[in-house]
């Protein structure tokens, strides 16, 4: 004799829809099960929408102000009193995904600090860059080949704000960009660019 499924039979179709529509690992869609439970006593397959909050709060996706505030976004956008477990799963995932990118923004900013405080700036991002620092570092501690036009482009003052420096290597490409996390690697890890770009290259392959 078969035993008998703890999953009602309403959620069971959800999740197999839920599935197919969602890059969700089987953990997290128990997860969300479970969660979307707590507030569906009655197992009609929905939880209101000012409930869904309590649901994605116990799933830590709703742990800051950015959140919170994608999260009443997309919520508006659906225009909905209940939400079914897709629905929720759809939510789970937007979320996911924002915070994802949330994390990634953090890091490239945080490199964008270290780089700048590094070459002379500030860690609260005042202060100023000299051009000729980083063309400098460029030349000689990193002993990097590209095209200095590649990163410096159009820029023709002495000294870069944070912003204007952000700016600067952001236009500049995958070149701006490598440069970034070199020196903000150095920097965080003490080397005050004594060790050579190459050398660096090898430990950082080592590393991983």
């Amino acid at each position: 004799m078969k035993r008998k499924q703890t999953i009602n039979v309403d959620y069971q179709d959800m999740i197999q829809q839920a599935k197919s529509m969602f890059n969700l690992s089987q953990d997290e869609i128990n997860e969300i099960l479970v969660e979307m439970k707590k507030f569906d006593t009655k197992a009609t397959g929905y939880v209101g929408k000012h409930e869904v909050d309590d649901v994605l709060r116990d799933l830590k996706l709703l742990d800051n102000e950015k959140l919170i505030a994608k999260f009443n976004e997309e919520l508006k956008i659906m225009n909905v009193k209940f939400l079914d477990f897709k629905q929720v799963c759809d939510l789970y995932c937007k979320l996911k995904q924002y915070q994802q990118q949330i994390n990634e923004e953090e890091t490239i900013t945080q490199e964008y600090i270290d780089a700048f405080c590094a070459l002379g700036g500030q860690l609260d991002k005042s202060g100023f860059v000299l051009k000729s620092t980083i063309i400098e570092t460029i030349q000689k501690e990193f002993e990097l080949n590209f095209e200095l036009d590649s990163i410096l482009g159009d820029f023709h003052g002495t000294q870069l704000d944070f912003d204007e420096f952000c700016q600067l290597f952001e236009n500049a490409g995958d070149d701006g960009k490598s440069f970034i996390t070199s020196v903000s690697l150095s920097k965080r890890n003490q080397n005050d660019f004594v060790v050579r770009y190459k050398d660096f290259e090898k430990w950082e392959k080592l590393a991983n």
